[in-house]
């Protein structure tokens, strides 16, 4: 019996049918993938927020610290360290699509989460190095619109330097910013673009996971936390614990 074979013709056909295929599929499956550590992201910070929110009822409605170096002061304790008996898992400590090269430095970067250093009982303008004193739960205005929790970018957008801090520190950003620092105010806040440096504003379709005050984690674009007319107050700000809430 002669035996039919496929002609050239349609094999150049079915070869363009499988990349057209795999064109459109493609795409869809990054979109998918991305997704899914979007999702795990969001679990993370859930989780992280529980984690917090235990250790605030075990120390009488006062938050944790940051690990920053300050003059005269010992380093205080980070705290990813200080909500560990509570969150168990370091794995929580890293977003699925944190790739930055800080994990591969040694010492090697703490965690994908940077903490709102508003909270933190050292840095201005409601903390003070020099006479400590932990910020409290009932201090907060609005708790679910403050977020004590966002995600950390690879490197600052300026300066190019890794990042390896366990927080972040908004009252340094803005034109006025709430506290003025030529040097903090120009490392941490790039007035051209009006958004942060040290954040992962885009990490996840063009937004990112943010932790609040009252525990629950929710994605946001930034312009959705924080917005100002430069030379006025800001009209939004879900970082500063003592702003009034907005609509």
């Amino acid at each position: 019996m002669k035996q039919r074979a496929f002609t050239l013709i349609e094999l150049l056909v079915v070869i363009a049918i499988i990349a057209i295929l795999a064109a459109i599929l493609f795409p869809v499956f990054a979109q998918a993938r991305d997704k899914a550590r979007h999702t795990a992201c969001l679990s993370n910070t859930r989780q992280m927020g529980m984690a917090v929110y235990m250790y605030v009822m075990d120390y009488e409605d006062s938050l944790p610290s940051v690990a920053m170096m300050w003059q005269g002061v010992g380093t205080p304790p980070s705290w990813i360290e200080l909500i560990q008996p509570y969150s168990k898992s370091r794995l929580l400590n890293r977003c699925p699509s944190d790739h930055g090269p800080g994990w591969q430095e040694t010492p090697a970067r703490m965690t994908s989460y940077g903490f709102n250093a508003y909270l933190d009982p050292f840095h201005p303008p409601y903390g003070n190095h020099m006479a400590p004193r932990p910020f409290n739960l009932a201090g907060v205005v609005a708790p679910a619109q403050c977020i004590f929790s966002a995600e950390l970018g690879d490197r600052n957008t300026k300066t190019n330097a890794v990042i390896k801090a366990d927080h972040f520190m908004p009252m340094y950003w803005g034109t006025p910013a709430r506290v003025t620092d030529m040097m903090m105010n120009d490392r941490t806040w790039d007035s051209a673009k009006q958004e942060p440096t040290t954040l992962a504003i885009r990490r996840h379709n063009n937004g990112s996971n943010y932790v609040f005050i009252d525990g629950h984690a929710k994605w946001h674009a930034f312009a959705q936390t924080w917005q100002q007319t430069p030379g006025s107050p800001p009209s939004r700000d879900w970082y500063d614990p003592m702003k009034e809430p907005t609509l």
